[in-house]
């Protein structure tokens, strides 16, 4: 195998660590061999290739990277609790056990190894011995939800029924607030443009609540932002509305990436599951309307664009779809208005900006479009479609000054 040697072992790491941010699991699998093939001695590729197989359901090969750790480092707190989660897992219970007691030798009050110390005492039948480390654990701090949910399977185990369910709902309520907490972190994070970061706050919420719609559609709509496929997107927004069939964002979302990729039928059926929960939803009537005119119905087109200014004449998407409508029908002197509106409401939008410039292109009134594109790129210098539209209003003075002096010259 050929590898990039200028590269070192911590990037393919990281890239690893991104790969699973992603959801990318074999990929992430890949990377960590990579930098395992550069430092084969590196402890954290070594552990992170086993958490990636057993998430990957490859148990036993996950035992192995495990041990390559503890072998190097027999006190290795991490190693050994995802050992002892992997026996367990194919039902090795007294050898998870041991796992776990020489996490406990190092650490008495290691919270996560007494808890799945406990769980494999009762699935050896020793339930009275699980539910008093259960105890142990929840006097250190009443809220662990992983000890309240194992302390709850145990009593339902006992028969104990109205005990286990109080147990599970504690637990729920728990695992709902932290994963909350989670997304809200991502979502700071994403409102800075720290995208990655924010994914890394994603992808713990859901681990901690794998039914957190919002953390759901968060991750959906990041990977769309950074160009995957309509399947890897799905599996977020899909898991969101099996989770909660009318969450409104899941919809929406999955209604804009399916109209981007030339679905518009599909899109538009998304937009009506919206509009039957909520017909007053500003951003799927105007969605809607977009969908439409791509399937050429321009009268529906029309009114749908037309019924999210009704509803809210202050939004400026709104207006802004209406723009591109009647751009698109290149009734260029009847959209004006209504991106006159769109800056007056929001003088620092960029796509109404540069859509003024491009209005002001196509009724040849050069000079007043080379200022809007200005003013755009005043706001965002790198915006690519004001740029190259700015070039073509330049190209069309420079040819009309050409034009003047020839004029000139014949006289």
């Amino acid at each position: 195998m050929i590898l990039d040697t200028s590269k070192n072992s911590w990037h393919f790491i990281n890239k690893g660590i991104e790969s699973l941010n992603y959801n990318n699991l074999t990929q992430a699998l890949s990377l960590f061999d990579k930098a395992l093939l550069i430092e084969p001695e590196n402890l954290v590729a070594q552990f992170h290739k086993g958490s990636t197989l057993y998430k990957l359901e490859k148990i036993k090969e996950a035992i192995e990277s495990f041990d390559e750790i503890i072998q190097v480092d027999p006190k290795n707190l991490d190693a050994l609790l995802n050992k002892g989660l992997a026996l367990d897992k194919l039902g090795k219970n007294e050898e998870a056990i041991d796992c776990f007691d020489k996490i406990l030798e190092i650490d008495s009050k290691y919270a996560d190894a007494l808890t799945y110390k406990a769980s494999n005492l009762s699935q050896l039948e020793k339930h009275e011995e699980a539910i008093s480390l259960f105890d142990q654990v929840l006097r250190t701090n009443p809220k662990n939800s992983n000890a309240l949910y194992n302390k709850s399977v145990v009593l339902g185990r006992l028969g104990k029924n109205k005990d286990s369910i109080f147990y599970l709902k504690k637990a729920l309520e728990e695992d709902s607030r932290i994963s909350q907490e989670l997304f809200q972190e991502g979502d700071k994070l994403a409102k800075q443009n720290k995208h990655e970061e924010a994914m890394k706050f994603y992808t713990k919420a859901l681990e901690v609540d794998p039914k957190n719609v919002r953390a759901l559609v968060a991750k959906g709509w990041t990977l769309d932002f950074a160009g995957f496929s309509n399947k890897d997107i799905f599996v977020f927004l899909d898991k969101a509305l099996e989770v909660d069939p009318k969450y409104i964002d899941a919809n929406l979302n999955k209604g804009f990436v399916l109209d981007r990729t030339g679905l518009f039928k599909k899109a538009i059926e998304c937009f009506d599951k919206v509009l039957e929960i909520d017909p007053k939803n500003v951003r799927a009537c105007y969605s809607k309307g977009v969908s439409l005119f791509s399937l050429k119905k321009y009268a529906d087109a029309r009114f749908y664009c037309q019924r999210a200014i009704d509803l809210e004449p202050n939004n400026v998407k709104a207006l802004c779809s209406m723009v591109w409508f009647l751009a698109h029908l290149r009734k260029y002197e009847e959209a004006l208005p209504y991106c006159d509106k769109a800056i007056e409401i929001a003088p620092g939008y960029v796509y109404a900006l540069s859509y003024k410039g491009k209005l002001l292109l196509e009724i040849k009134k050069y000079e007043e479009s080379l200022d809007y594109y200005n003013k755009a790129l005043e706001i965002e210098p790198d915006n690519r479609t004001a740029i190259y539209h700015k070039s073509k209003v330049l190209w069309q003075l420079e040819k009309k000054k050409r034009g003047s002096i020839l004029d000139r010259i014949r006289k």
